[in-house]
């Protein structure tokens, strides 16, 4: 019996869209008809995108696939999301699939989360990408053995895996 062992480092948040397929651009930022703007992600899986968020200690309010709930914002207008994060100043948060992705849709003017819009969204993707690593290397034979967080936000993945010959 041989063991295999590997030690993945997510670094910084910006380097975790490297664990999802890219369409070459870049995140960008659109303004919609209205006072919310949708920025642009590599976020592919619901299951996964909820456990990022549960991760950080967001709660949000998810929809069965294919439905969706409305996300408030400024004077009443309201869109259709797949994932809503309510914020106490009745403006939210949302994650709505484009056909490709989660984009984020809010209200950058009301925006009441702990850490400015860049921080959320690079932590957010930080944790998708851990969670679809540990999602993956399952499926491909792997144990997750320990995931360490150190204080600067560097995530230290030991992964094992025993092969039989």
């Amino acid at each position: 019996m041989k063991t295999f062992a590997a030690t993945l480092i997510a670094v910084t948040a910006s380097s975790a869209s490297a664990f999802a397929p890219s369409n070459g651009s870049a995140r960008a930022s659109t303004s919609l008809n209205s006072h919310f703007s949708s920025i642009e992600t590599q976020l592919f899986n619901k299951a996964t995108l909820l456990k990022a968020l549960n991760d950080m200690g967001i709660k949000s309010k998810a929809t069965k696939d294919g439905e969706q709930i409305e996300a408030r914002g400024y004077k009443g207008e309201t869109i259709m999301a797949d994932i809503v994060i309510p914020q106490q100043n009745n403006y939210d948060v949302a994650f709505r699939n484009n056909g490709e992705s989660y984009e984020l849709v809010t209200d950058l003017q009301f925006w009441q989360q702990t850490m400015p819009v860049d921080a959320f969204m690079e932590r957010v993707n930080q944790r998708y990408a851990i969670n679809n690593i540990i999602e993956t290397t399952g499926e491909d034979g792997f144990n997750v053995d320990n995931v360490v967080t150190a204080v600067d936000g560097t995530v230290t993945m030991e992964l094992s895996r025993y092969a039989f010959n």
